[in-house]
């Protein structure tokens, strides 16, 4: 890189532009006068906690390579994803509970072939969620809401055949559906299992980006909503939990927070959780989320903060989830009951590797993550197996070694 960019004036221009911009959009996103008391009102404070009995909290995520080798015009690729499930323990905290969930980990050949590649990929996908692709999608409850929100009848064989399947070269969008078909395989098999955990965490959130559409829908928006039918079966909660809530204007709130905490100056605010609001549920929006579809279609979406040197996080979780074991016949009870949710999660987040976010998540990360060495040593196991096959290993290629881009 060229270290002298920064000093150019056409790049500092630029730079003022955006400042100049982004100025402008802070200012114009801010609580309107009339809402200020009302969000304030529903800004709820729940308690620190370091002692639960009988709590068990579990983290899904994953990873892999998109792709793990090229091989003429065809690729390789390769995702892992991996469980934890961890105990409250009154002498050490959290307790791992074995057995450790079997580490999903799946590779396949995709070719560019568009009369093959469709198959590959949905066998692929099949073994990642450890079901068949219209199996899934009979099981999920996202036609439903598919069907609420384009005001149209869907067939499973109509979803089955607009599935978004991309070609074995789009290598962005493969990765996006095959880390989350992984990290959503590893969940859906926990919760249906013995040891489903009471609470089953995944860092990334609820929305499911082509609900909307007319009939084109990504597969693992089906396993997501799975995993939903699944948990509320088992009367379990399946949260989603992302460090990014996407929302303007956070130090209104911060300030609103820090009202009801108490507090003067700079101090943060800690352990407080604001529900984001629907019209229909709730007669009244939250105006910071104007323009953005929040909380996502069948999720109730929050605010939270778990300890003042972590961000404030957003957790979406199952709307019928919601109905059935948070909502109570009162707003008391209500929040007595949310309230509850937030302790145990937050009995969770005292681990002082990653202080004020769930550890569960972080095993599973740290776990599924792959080390370079490690994906240095399964390109040359692959490559060695297929020589042994009779394949020419000059036709193998690592593309972002070979374009320079590792």
């Amino acid at each position: 890189m060229r270290f002298d960019l920064n000093l150019r004036e056409r790049v500092r221009s630029q730079f003022r532009d955006i400042a100049r911009d982004m100025q402008g959009w802070q200012v114009r996103s801010r609580l309107q006068d009339d809402e200020i008391d009302q969000v304030r009102s529903q800004i709820c404070l729940f308690g620190h906690t370091t002692m639960r009995d009988r709590l068990t909290v579990g983290g899904v995520d994953g990873s892999g390579d998109f792709p793990l080798l090229s091989y003429a015009d065809s690729f390789v690729y390769l995702a892992v994803a991996q469980a934890t499930v961890y105990e409250s323990n009154r002498i050490t905290g959290l307790w791992e509970q074995g057995p450790t969930p079997e580490i999903v980990f799946e590779s396949a050949w995709l070719p560019e072939n568009n009369s093959e590649a469709p198959d590959v990929l949905d066998s692929f996908l099949a073994r990642l969620a450890n079901m068949s692709v219209m199996a899934v999608i009979e099981a999920s409850d996202y036609k439903l809401l598919k069907s609420r929100e384009t005001r149209k009848t869907f067939s499973v064989q109509t979803l089955l055949k607009d599935l978004i399947r991309p070609h074995a070269s789009d290598t962005g969008n493969l990765a996006i559906q095959l880390r989350s078909t992984a990290e959503l395989g590893a969940a859906l098999r926990l919760i249906q299992s013995e040891t489903c955990p009471d609470y089953l965490l995944m860092d990334t959130t609820f929305s499911l980006p082509l609900l909307s559409s007319s009939s084109s829908s990504l597969f693992y928006e089906h396993v997501k909503r799975l995993c939903c039918v699944e948990a509320l079966r088992q009367g379990k909660g399946f949260f989603a939990l992302s460090k990014s809530h996407g929302l303007p204007a956070m130090d209104s709130l911060e300030e609103l927070a820090r009202d009801r905490r108490g507090l003067e100056g700079n101090q943060v605010a800690e352990h407080w959780y604001l529900r984001i609001p629907e019209s229909d549920r709730d007669g009244w929006m939250l105006s910071l989320c104007e323009g953005r579809r929040l909380p996502p279609a069948g999720a109730v979406s929050y605010l939270v903060r778990f300890h003042r040197s972590t961000p404030v996080m957003r957790l979406d979780m199952d709307v019928n989830y919601w109905e059935r074991f948070v909502r109570g016949n009162s707003a008391e009870e209500t929040m007595g009951r949310e309230c509850r949710i937030f302790e145990d999660l937050d009995y969770a987040c005292h681990d002082q590797r990653v202080y004020g976010y769930p550890y569960p998540i972080k095993a599973a990360h740290d776990r599924a993550s792959l080390m370079e060495a490690e994906r240095v040593a399964m390109r040359k196991q692959l490559i060695a197996e297929a020589v042994s096959a009779g394949m020419s290993p000059s036709l193998f290629r690592d593309p972002s070694l070979a374009t320079g881009h590792r």
